[in-house]
């Protein structure tokens, strides 16, 4: 019976010892009688189901405590995961278009400057080359650069708690239901980039050459109309793979909209509009004047 009482005692010690691990122990209760002496051991309780619909800790904010997106929750982590694998993997090729375009400009830049007996077509080509080579050196830079924001966003936010996916099933239908300014700056500019430089390097064949033969002349008119076709065909075929528009040219429309809204005509307005609008509107006038300056004011 001595016997018996101890090992009572030592059960009853252990667990007592054992309450911190009650959430590893199945819910019903252990009794162990030693003498007058209960020992009961906890039970799990479950906190009741939050209707995440009203719960303001996982619907979907845009602005909270004065900084954007701090609020954003996605239905899905691993589905935003591979949204930002998607914007990885489109900056590496614009990158190379944009090593590419650099090149182009740096073995063209002495050869492009406008002359005072050069022709007007002449002198209007030059200029569009250049100015389109910039333009898609710039352009491919903004797609990197959103591209790898978004991402850092994408990857910085968690999930909200759902029966079911809000208004998309897909790593893109995620970025176009959250992001779509964010994921229309990323395509637009990477493309309207590439068409820029192909576009480039087809006025660098058709403008005239010094010391250039007639043989030579013809073939680089065939290899610039080679170029515009194939852009007409990347357009048809960009056109017919698209997944949330009809055409690139709805694209080009909702994001204007887009960039108007967020950018240009929002309340309150973005402190750094005080910067970007007047200096659009100078490189605006500069591009202006650039195009219609006289031969005059050229040096032969």
């Amino acid at each position: 019976i001595n016997r018996m009482k101890t090992a009572l005692l030592l059960a009853g010690t252990f667990v007592s010892s054992c309450h911190s691990f009650s959430p590893l122990i199945p819910g019903h209760a252990t009794r162990l009688i030693s003498g007058r002496q209960s020992i009961s051991h906890p039970t799990i309780t479950f906190a009741p189901k939050v209707n995440t619909a009203s719960s303001p800790s996982t619907s979907l904010h845009s602005v909270t405590d004065g900084i954007e997106l701090s609020g954003l929750l996605y239905d899905s982590a691993s589905m935003a995961f591979e949204s930002w694998e998607w914007t990885a993997n489109l900056g590496a090729p614009a990158a190379l278009v944009a090593g590419a375009v650099i090149a182009t400009l740096a073995e063209t830049r002495e050869d492009f400057a406008p002359r005072k007996n050069e022709k007007k077509w002449v002198r209007i080509f030059k200029q569009t080359t250049r100015f389109l080579l910039l333009s898609s050196f710039a352009l491919e830079t903004v797609s990197i650069f959103v591209g790898t924001v978004t991402g850092n966003v994408l990857l910085g936010h968690g999930e909200q708690v759902a029966t079911k996916a809000v208004g998309y099933s897909s790593p893109l239908g995620l970025l176009k239901h959250h992001h779509e300014f964010n994921y229309l700056t990323i395509q637009i500019c990477f493309l309207q980039g590439l068409f820029n430089w192909l576009g480039a390097v087809a006025l660098e064949l058709l403008i005239p050459k010094e010391n250039e033969t007639r043989s030579s002349r013809k073939m680089n008119q065939c290899l610039a109309s080679v170029l515009a076709s194939m852009m007409f065909w990347i357009l048809a075929f960009y056109n017919n793979h698209l997944n949330f528009y009809s055409d690139y040219a709805q694209m080009l429309k909702r994001y204007f909209m887009l960039f108007m809204k967020r950018y240009i005509t929002c309340w309150p307005i973005r402190p750094m509009s005080l910067f970007y609008v007047p200096s659009f509107l100078l490189s605006g006038v500069l591009a202006w004047q650039a195009f219609k300056s006289p031969p005059e004011e050229d040096d032969d």
